[in-house]
């Protein structure tokens, strides 16, 4: 048992339930849409029932004929913007799902109907400190785009720039802290049951994911995403950054300089290289070029680069948006990348073996020589008869994910974006100029990462470092060990316990908890009851007695408990 001294005040599971009712109907309903009632249209034939007379009939009958990753998605986008980005991390994640699901999640979409300007404007007036007429120079009555956390407008401000300004939606803060609660209340009761049965802990899941949302919420850490990414490329003639105007930006409001140019895939177009002198080949190279700058020499890289997210300027200038979703690799880890792209290259299953336990954790009780074969199997595949020109860099990324999964490896949180990234940018950049090849492109990079690693100065450095640290490890361990003898000596020292295996306890005693109030509940509504109708004052609102309605209530709860007891085969 965790006791915890200063932190806010932890609500219980069973006051949560009572404080997200609405929602908790909400979440089961269409869960039981798409999950549990699914099944059962199948069996019932509904349509043959009703016919075609009931539209509730015909949309159970075409869920009925969805697969099962369809249904999923379908259920998450009917659960809002939380769930869709809970998705779409998720397909991210090739090591907890299978790649069914994930190509399925991957079409989640987060565009929903817009809301009222009236509503933006007093949100940025809030936020601004100012009115909307003296903050802009013209401000639009409608917005030019729409998400499920925000919308954009395009507007002008009193010096004359042409600015984008992206509004948070009224409320989503709290739509999605209520949504996160319940995750984490679900998560942390199928903690055991999930991590046996899938090999993952759902509480660490779901608080990665709702560390990630909440960074997303606040669109400062989105400018300072961008101010990041701008510093890392001061003197890049290939690429422009976006601006951003930090005196009208706030966590709920976000002002950037509003881009021209075209969408990437639209570089094809003649008509649109006549306009903007664009060359597709140049387009392409320079596009996986940065990308791959972003991962190999600086290790903060865009961990989205879709169609949509990067646009092309006159004269092939290319431009990244939305910095929400930032991905960073340690020098470590750029380094075992680098020795990833060499194996593959010089086809050494036995490096890459090294280099993926490596990257794994190091891979105790892993069988070596089982691994090193299928590495060498997959170098087979990938690299033997194949050319740099034909190499599939993002799906051989994907294999080594694969295999991290399979052999219980814990790879690098980062790493499943970066293998979403490469792979997506090499979709996209294949789309404008068929013959790009980003294993080509990538070869360069590794081999510099391998020149500076067996750089002496690098050595001598490093060496210098451990000494460093060495020295001040031996120069305070004197004092370290006089205060702990001092503690031990007035009675002082502290010893921390952990125990383990009490997760099975807490839920037992939880669900006792959760019974026994319930119980007084019923209870105090069969007392309230008896009370009421012994009472000479007829009590009734709407035609209806209090006393039967308190009744009714005491044994819908009643039921509900002994239905519950009965499930889980506690009923003596």
């Amino acid at each position: 048992m965790n006791i915890s001294v200063g932190k806010k005040k932890q609500v219980s599971p069973l006051t949560r339930k009572f404080l997200y009712l609405q929602r908790y109907i909400e979440i089961l309903n269409i869960i039981s849409t798409y999950g549990w009632g699914s099944d059962l249209v199948a069996k019932l034939d509904f349509k043959s029932l009703f016919g075609d007379r009931f539209k509730f009939a015909k949309e159970l009958d075409e869920i009925s004929k969805l697969s099962e990753g369809e249904r999923i998605r379908r259920a998450i986008e009917e659960l809002g913007p939380t769930f869709v980005k809970f998705g779409q991390m998720l397909s991210t994640r090739p090591d907890l799902i299978s790649q069914e699901l994930i190509e399925e999640l991957q079409k989640l979409q987060d565009k929903v109907p817009t809301y009222p300007t009236e509503d933006a404007t007093r949100l940025i007036e809030q936020e601004l400190g100012g009115s909307i007429d003296t903050l802009f120079k013209e401000f639009p009555d409608s917005p030019f785009a729409a998400a499920s956390m925000a919308q954009v407008y395009k507007a002008v401000l009193p010096e004359g720039d042409e600015v984008a300004v992206k509004v948070q939606r009224p409320s989503i803060d709290k739509t999605i802290e209520i949504d996160l609660q319940i995750m984490q209340d679900y998560a942390r009761r199928t903690k055991k049951r999930s991590k046996d049965e899938l090999g993952i802990d759902p509480e660490t899941l779901v608080s990665e994911f709702a560390r990630a949302i909440r960074k997303e919420l606040n669109f400062k850490i989105e400018a300072g995403n961008v101010a990041h990414f701008d510093s890392d490329y001061p003197d890049e003639p290939t690429l422009h950054v976006l601006k951003v105007y930090k005196e009208y930006s706030t966590e709920k409001v976000l002002t950037m300089e509003l881009i021209g140019g075209v969408k990437i895939t639209d570089s094809t177009k003649p008509e649109v290289q006549e306009q903007f002198r664009i060359d597709p080949k140049i387009v392409a190279s320079r596009a996986v070029n940065l990308v791959l700058k972003q991962i190999f020499e600086h290790g903060y890289f865009h961990g989205d680069p879709h169609p949509g997210n990067i646009r092309v300027l006159e004269d092939n200038i290319i431009c990244f948006l939305d910095f929400g979703m930032m991905g960073t690799l340690s020098a470590r880890l750029r380094e075992q990348l680098a020795d990833i792209l060499i194996g593959v290259v010089t086809k050494d299953e036995r490096k890459l073996t090294r280099t993926i336990l490596s990257l794994g954790g190091g891979g105790q009780g892993v069988n070596e020589e089982e691994l090193e074969s299928d590495i060498a199997e997959l170098i087979k595949t990938y690299a033997f008869g194949s050319t740099l020109d034909d190499f599939d860099l993002g799906a051989f990324l994907g294999e080594i994910s694969d295999l991290i999964t399979a052999y219980d490896l814990k790879g690098p949180r980062d790493f499943y974006l970066l293998g979403k990234a490469m792979s997506s940018i090499q979709g996209v950049c294949a789309e404008v100029d068929p013959d790009i090849n980003l294993m080509a492109q990538a070869k360069p990079y590794a081999e510099q990462l391998a020149v500076e690693r067996m750089d002496p100065k690098r050595a001598i450095k490093e060496i210098s470092s451990s000494a460093l640290e060495v020295g001040k490890l031996m120069l305070e361990l004197p004092y370290t060990l006089n205060d702990l003898l001092t503690l031990v000596k007035r009675g002082e020292g502290k010893v921390k316990f952990e125990v383990s295996g009490l997760e099975p306890l807490n839920d037992t005693l939880e669900r006792i908890t959760d019974r026994i109030s319930f119980a007084l509940i019923m209870a105090a509504f069969l007392v309230a009851s008896g009370l009421i109708a012994l009472s000479e004052i007829p009590h009734k609102v709407a035609g209806i007695s209090v006393s039967s309605f308190f009744f009714f209530v005491a044994l819908v709860i009643g039921l509900w408990l002994l239905i519950s007891i009965a499930r889980r085969g506690q009923l003596k």
